[in-house]
């Protein structure tokens, strides 16, 4: 049976709503519009966004060892370092065994990541790329050879970046996004569970969806409803990737 709650929820509930499993697991994070859109006319998930989503966005990285961001994204959205602000999630993490801050761990093909994310800051999580071998030396030689891991050779493969990470003991992985990085995921069947915000607004014109990947007669990857929670109109989803047999 699906949970479904309505009206706020504590940081105690939330934590249970989205517990994961002991083993390794791969969520997506997203938010979007009633039209599709993945971001507000100022082309930021920031600007679509609201107070419900933002505490499911905080408990979410409270229970990830990593985030993975693909180097668009970090850009676009002006990402730096990742730090537990609240004093309860850093509780709860350091009660899990985690470190205090979860790592970042960016997606790139081309190295091209912005000074903000590749500058060491105190009090903030430590940073891992996953790289394109043929940018491999040039990323090492900016941010040291124990922070750059080639993932393939081209193209950054969604296998062996979890591989990386899992082999770094980063078990819990939590990406969000952008549309491209979870295309590929998705077509590699590596995202166990998607939570996705539905706002009540409409924003038109034609902004990014959750997800960019190439068009085909088959769906990418079906998922199971695990629970709906309504906020003020806002309803968070979790879904659970579909068994096939």
């Amino acid at each position: 049976m699906v949970r479904v709650s309505s009206g706020p929820l504590s940081v105690e509930e939330l934590l249970r709503e989205y517990a994961v499993g002991p083993g390794p697991s791969v969520r997506a994070n997203f938010v979007t519009t009633l039209d599709g859109h993945a971001t507000g006319g100022d082309g930021l998930s920031g600007s679509i966004n609201s107070a419900a989503d933002k505490q499911v966005f905080d408990v979410l990285r409270a229970l990830a060892d990593v985030v993975v961001v693909g180097a668009g994204t970090i850009r676009a959205e002006g990402y730096g370092r990742l730090r537990t602000e609240d004093a309860g999630l850093l509780a709860v993490r350091r009660a899990a065994g985690r470190s205090d801050h979860p790592v970042l761990a960016v997606v790139t093909a081309s190295g091209d990541l912005p000074e903000k994310v590749v500058s060491p800051e105190d009090g903030a999580g430590d940073l891992l790329v996953l790289c394109a071998e043929a940018v491999r030396a040039d990323l090492a030689d900016r941010l040291g050879a124990d922070a750059v891991v080639p993932c393939g050779t081209d193209v950054v493969e969604a296998t062996r970046a979890l591989d990386a990470l899992r082999d770094r003991g980063l078990t819990q992985v939590l990406t969000e996004g952008g549309p491209h990085l979870l295309g590929s995921w998705l077509q590699a069947g590596v995202v166990d569970e998607l939570c996705l915000t539905l706002r009540p607004v409409l924003v038109g014109g034609t902004g990014p969806r959750i997800v960019e990947a190439a068009a085909g007669a088959d769906a990418l990857a079906r998922f199971d409803l695990l629970h709906a929670l309504e906020v003020e109109g806002d309803l968070m989803l979790r879904y659970g990737r579909t068994e096939t047999s």
